[in-house]
């Protein structure tokens, strides 16, 4: 008999307790965290002159090569940010500045992956346009 009390006095409790939280089926607005003057001065600068002044020293050390793969990586995805569409100005000049850093971030990536330095080199026109044509 008390074993059948305590179990109604659970069968209670759990009846009148809130319902098990499901996981949100939302989904999350992209949130800025830096302006775009700190994501220029800190990310896409340093970046670019990575690619800029890649023949600065020839003779590339393993390690080199990762930072250089690293650097082209963040610039692309930095381009990736900036069409995000809580960046993007508008769809149309914007996106497609934004589109030129993309193009050049992502050749310098696959170049840097193979170790192609005249191919980095080479990408020197193409990043000058993509930075002139957004300033």
């Amino acid at each position: 008999m008390r074993v059948l009390i305590l179990f109604v006095l659970v069968g209670a409790a759990l009846a009148q307790a809130p319902p098990a939280s499901t996981p949100s089926t939302e989904i999350p607005s992209m949130k800025s965290v830096g302006t775009m003057k700190e994501l220029m001065v800190d990310l896409i600068f340093p970046t670019s002159n990575e690619i800029f002044y890649v023949g600065r020293n020839e003779q590339k050390s393993l390690k080199d090569w990762m930072d250089l793969q690293q650097n082209a990586l963040m610039l692309a995805e930095t381009a990736n940010v900036l069409m995000a569409e809580n960046r993007a100005r508008d769809k149309d000049r914007w996106m497609r500045d934004a589109k030129l850093l993309w193009d050049v971030g992502n050749k310098a990536y696959a170049a840097s992956k193979v170790k192609d330095l005249e191919a980095l080199k080479a990408l020197n026109d193409d990043l000058y346009e993509a930075c002139q044509s957004c300033h």
